[in-house]
C-alpha cells in the first residue's frame, strides 16, 4: 500500500478511499472503506479514457460481462459507476494466498482438500461456460484459497466465447504472454500462461470451454505434486512439450489420475465438460466454515495468518483515516520504511480486475526485512567502491550453496557486474552472485515474487544489488545485507543504477500517469527527477559517465534523456523491445543501439546527432526477425538470437542466433557458432556471454570469437 497522492480522491461513491493500491494503463486502484468499515478494491478510470464515449461503452459492456460471473467460487462485483463524470467499480476481496503461493510455503496438498478445490473450480468454471463465456488464464496464481474454499479470480481477462474463439481479447502487457496479429493487423494477444495452456490455445486454434478444463487438470497437478504437468523452463520450450509429449503424473493418487488425464487430453472433443468434472469429483462441495474443516494443518494456519494480518493492515488505514499527519491515508513515513512486502502467504486479493488494470494485491507489511548494518557498522557512503566479491554480508554468504546453483528451475536472468568478476542471477524464487571464474557461489538472497522471472541490477560501484517486482524496487547492501524497498507498493518493471552508485532509476506508475521513469536518492528514497515520455519502460540504461539515460517499453517507444535536465534528445516510435534487454548506450559518445522493423534490424545510431551509423540485419528470412542481442565493444560483436515464426516448432534448428561485426555492420555467421541462446548478457571488457539454451538450463559461458560453449553453470 502506498499513501495518497494529492490528485487521489478521498471519496468514490460510498467508498472512502484510504490507500493506494496500485495503477496500470487504465486507472488506479484504491483501498476504499464503506460506511460500515468493509474494505473493498476501488478501481478508477483515467481522466482521459473517461472522456472517450467508446471507452465508456466498453467499460459498460465490460462490468456487465464480471457482474454476470459472479457464483459460489467466484468473487462479485460490489458498486460501479460506468456513466459518472469518472467511471469507477468496486470488488471484493478474497483473504487468502493464491494456490501457488499456499503450495510453495507449505507444499502440495493431500488429496481431499485438492478434490475439495477441484469440485469448487470445476463448479465456477462450469457456472462461467454456461453464461457463454471462457476464462483463458486459469493457473495456480488465478485460484485464491480463502478459508472458505477456493476462488477463480481475474476474469479482467474473460471474453465471450465468440471472441475467445478468434484467440482472445486485446494486447496485453504481460510477462509470459505471446501476441499476434489480429484481423486488422493490430497486435492482438494469446492470453495465457506458459505451463496451463491447451495445446488448441499455444497453436492459435479456436480456445473455448475445453481451454479451461485442460488448464484445470494443470492446476490439480500442481495442487497434488508441486509442479506443473510439462514441466518448467523457456515458454518456448514448455509449449513444445504441451504440444507434442505426455503430461508428467508422477504424484498424483491413482483415484484422481484417470480424471486429471482426461482433462489434459491433447484433443479437445475428448476432454470432459467442467459440469462433468465436478459430477466425477461428486458435484458441489458442502459449504465449510474455517480452512481446518477442509485443509491440512500447515495450509489453514497459513490461510489464518493471512486473515489476521489483513485485519491489521486494514484496522490501521481506517486508523490512519482521521489521525495520520497530512490527512487521509497510510501512516506518513510508511513508504519509506525499510520493511519487506509479504508476498507469499499475506495477500488480500483485489479481484475482478478491469482489463488494462490486471489483478492488484493488497500487501500485508512485514518489519524487519533485510538485516540492516551489522552492530557497530555503518554502511558505505552513497557511491563509495565496493570489493563485490570480497564484501559480502555473513548472512548473505551462509546462505550461499557450496557450488553455483540456479535459483530456479523456471526461468533464470543473469547479468555480469560492471567489473566483469561477478555474474547475477536472478529468478522469481531467488537471487544468486557467483564468481563465474572460480565457479563458486559468493551470495545467495531469497525472492519471494508472483514474476515469471525477476531480473538482477547491479550498481556499477560493486555495493549494491537489487531487482524490480510488482511490490517494489528492492535493492540489498552486499556489504551489510540492508534491505530496502524503494516505491514499496508499486510495480516496477525496470531499474537501474546510477554509475555513481548514489541514485537508481525506476520505471512504474504513478499519480494519475499509466507509468514514468523516476531518479531516486538511494539514501533518501526521495524522487529526484521524472520522465514521463516512456509509459512503463520494460529496459533502462545509462550511459558510463550517467549523463544520459535510455529507456524502451513493449509499444517500442524509445527515448534519451540528459539525466540532470530531464531534456529528450533523442525518440522513435518505431523500436522492438523483444525478449531480453535490447538497449545499450555503450558510450559517453552517443553510440544508441536499440532494436527496429519488428525485431528485423538492429539500429546503431548516434542520438547527440540523429545519424544513423549502421544497421545489422540478415539476407535470411527470420520471419519473426531477432528476439534479443547483445553487444561487445571489447570484442567488436552483435550476437542476435532468433526464434521460429510459430510457436511451436519440432525442429530446434529453427531457432538460432546471428553474429555481425560492432564496427562494420558485417554478418560473421557461421555453420560452428553455438545455437540459440536466451537473455544473452556480455561481459563488459570482453571475452565471454552469458545466456540460457532452449531448455533453460544450465547456464551457458560461450567464448564471442569464435561463437564457441566454454562452459556451463548451475
Amino acid at each position: 500500500m502506498q499513501p495518497l497522492d494529492p490528485r487521489d480522491p478521498r471519496q468514490v461513491g460510498p467508498y472512502r478511499i484510504v490507500a493506494l493500491l496500485g495503477a496500470g494503463g487504465m486507472g488506479r486502484v484504491h483501498l476504499g472503506l464503506d460506511p460500515h468499515g468493509a474494505p473493498a478494491a476501488v478501481k478508477v478510470v483515467r481522466a482521459e479514457y473517461a472522456y472517450d464515449p467508446d471507452f465508456r461503452a466498453r467499460f459498460a459492456g465490460e462490468l456487465d460481462l464480471l457482474s454476470r460471473v459472479h457464483g459460489a467460487h467466484t468473487p462479485r462485483v460490489l458498486g460501479a459507476e460506468p456513466s459518472g463524470r469518472t467511471p469507477w467499480m468496486a470488488t471484493e476481496y478474497v483473504v487468502g494466498p493464491s494456490l501457488h503461493d499456499l503450495v510453495l510455503r507449505t507444499g502440495p496438498l493431500p488429496e481431499p482438500a485438492v478434490r475439495h478445490l477441484a469440485r469448487g473450480v470445476a463448479q465456477a468454471l462450469a457456472h462461467v461456460h454456461s453464461l457463454g463465456m471462457v476464462h483463458l488464464d486459469l493457473k495456480p496464481g488465478n485460484v485464491m484459497v480463502s478459508a472458505a474454499g477456493p476462488q477463480v479470480i481475474d476474469f479482467g481477462i474473460a471474453r465471450a466465447m465468440e471472441d475467445g474463439r478468434r484467440g482472445g481479447g486485446d494486447a496485453q502487457d504481460k510477462e509470459g504472454e505471446e501476441g499476434e496479429e489480429g484481423e486488422e493487423g493490430a497486435e492482438r494477444a494469446i492470453i495465457g500462461t506458459p505451463g496451463y495452456m491447451s495445446p488448441e490455445h499455444v497453436r492459435r486454434q479456436e480456445s473455448g470451454p475445453p481451454s479451461d478444463v485442460f488448464a484445470l487438470g494443470g492446476v490439480l497437478v500442481h495442487a497434488l505434486t508441486g509442479n506443473g504437468p510439462f514441466g518448467d523452463g523457456h515458454p518456448s520450450a514448455v509449449m513444445f512439450r504441451i504440444t507434442t509429449q505426455e503430461p508428467v503424473l508422477t504424484g498424483v493418487p491413482a483415484s484422481l489420475v484417470d480424471l486429471v488425464r482426461a482433462c489434459l487430453d491433447k484433443d479437445p472433443r475428448r476432454r470432459p465438460t467442467a459440469a462433468q468434472v465436478l459430477q466425477a469429483l461428486g458435484g458441489p462441495a458442502a459449504p465449510v466454515s474455517a480452512a481446518a474443516a477442509w485443509l491440512p494443518p500447515p495450509a489453514a494456519r497459513a490461510v489464518e495468518a493471512v486473515a489476521h494480518e489483513y485485519q491489521e493492515v486494514v484496522a490501521s488505514a481506517a486508523h490512519a483515516v482521521a489521525g495520520a499527519p497530512g490527512g487521509p491515508g497510510v501512516p506518513e513515513g510508511a513508504g519509506a520504511r525499510r520493511r519487506r512486502l509479504l508476498l507469499v502467504g499475506a495477500a488480500a486479493t483485489a479481484l475482478l480486475m478491469l482489463t488494462g488494470l490486471g489483478t492488484w494485491t493488497a500487501v500485508t507489511l512485514r518489519d524487519g526485512a533485510g538485516g540492516g548494518p551489522a552492530e557497530g557498522e555503518e554502511s558505505p557512503e552513497p557511491g563509495a567502491a565496493c570489493d563485490i566479491t570480497a564484501d559480502i554480508a555473513p548472512e548473505l554468504a551462509e546462505a550461499a550453496h557450496e557450488r553455483p546453483t540456479l535459483p530456479s528451475t523456471s526461468v533464470n536472468t543473469p547479468e555480469f557486474s560492471a567489473d566483469g568478476r561477478v555474474l547475477a542471477v536472478g529468478s522469481g524464487d531467488g537471487l544468486v552472485l557467483w564468481d563465474w571464474e572460480e565457479e563458486t557461489e559468493l551470495a545467495r538472497i531469497e525472492v519471494d515474487s508472483d514474476e515469471f522471472s525477476v531480473s538482477p541490477a547491479l550498481s556499477p560501484n560493486g555495493c549494491l544489488v537489487g531487482y524490480p517486482d510488482t511490490d517494489g524496487a528492492h535493492v540489498y547492501h552486499l556489504a551489510t545485507g540492508e534491505h530496502t524497498v524503494y516505491r514499496e507498493g508499486s510495480d516496477i518493471e525496470d531499474m537501474a543504477f546510477s554509475p555513481d552508485g548514489r541514485s537508481v532509476a525506476v520505471s512504474g506508475a504513478a499519480g494519475g500517469q499509466a507509468g514514468a521513469i523516476f531518479l531516486l536518492d538511494l539514501e533518501s528514497g526521495e524522487i529526484v527527477h521524472t520522465y514521463e515520455e516512456v509509459t512503463m519502460a520494460q529496459t533502462i540504461a545509462f550511459t558510463p559517465d550517467g549523463e544520459h539515460m535510455a529507456a524502451v517499453n513493449f509499444e517500442g517507444h524509445t527515448r534519451v534523456w540528459e539525466v540532470e535536465s530531464g531534456e529528450v534528445l533523442f525518440e522513435t516510435d518505431d523500436g522492438d523491445h523483444g525478449f531480453g534487454d535490447n538497449l545499450f548506450l555503450p558510450t559517453d559518445e552517443g553510440d544508441l543501439l536499440y532494436m527496429a522493423a519488428e525485431g528485423r534490424e538492429i539500429v546503431h545510431t548516434n542520438f547527440l546527432t540523429g545519424e544513423v551509423l549502421r544497421t545489422f540485419t540478415t539476407e535470411d528470412d527470420l520471419e519473426q526477425g531477432f528476439s534479443e542481442f547483445a553487444v561487445s565493444m571489447a570484442d567488436d560483436r552483435v550476437l542476435a538470437s532468433y526464434s521460429p515464426g510459430e510457436i511451436v516448432v519440432t525442429d530446434e534448428d529453427a531457432y538460432g542466433m546471428k553474429v555481425f561485426a560492432f564496427s562494420s555492420g558485417e554478418e560473421l555467421t557461421t555453420d560452428g557458432d553455438e545455437g540459440y541462446m536466451s537473455l544473452v548478457t556480455a561481459r563488459p571488457g570482453g571475452g565471454m556471454l552469458a545466456g540460457f539454451p532452449l531448455d533453460n538450463t544450465p547456464l551457458w559461458l560461450v567464448e564471442p570469437d569464435p561463437v564457441r560453449l566454454a562452459g556451463t553453470l548451475g
